[in-house]
């Protein structure tokens, strides 16, 4: 007996709210509380990259790439492989040729075809790391 109106109660409870998870899971008609995303933060132009191939050669890659305190990634160039990086942790130095600059969370940049750079954790003891999407040839 005590199950039985147990299960009523569930059941009603589960019949009266089912209207309201209903209108949780119905996608809106239009975007609701967004912000940005209309404008673009910046571009990266693919022409100068003289890309070889079709885009189905390419893939779109998204990665999180730590870099411990005192590390470093070596000098590496970005002709044909076009980018958009974010700080998301710590500080990051970035070095091209003589210059350098201080990046903090949330800093960006975009990396276009005569970009050639390389970075450091200027931290003793926090990581820091990078939100990196780049174009890359497909894998053979």
């Amino acid at each position: 007996m005590r199950i039985t109106h147990y299960c009523v109660a569930v059941c009603a409870g589960l019949i009266g709210s089912a209207p309201l998870m209903a209108n949780d899971e119905t996608p809106p008609e239009k975007a609701m509380g967004i912000s940005g995303g209309a404008e673009a933060v910046g571009l990266v132009d693919l022409a100068p990259h003289e890309l070889p191939g079709s885009v189905g050669d390419y893939d779109l890659r998204a990665r999180l790439v730590g870099i411990a305190p005192g590390g470093a990634i070596h000098n590496h160039p970005h002709h044909g492989r076009p980018g958009i990086v974010r700080v998301t942790k710590g500080t990051v130095i970035e070095y091209r040729g003589e210059s350098s600059r201080t990046l903090q969370v949330g800093d960006a940049w975009y990396e276009n075809a005569d970009t050639v750079h390389w970075f450091r954790n200027p931290s003793e003891t926090e990581d820091a790391e990078i939100w990196v999407v780049d174009l890359v040839p497909k894998a053979q």
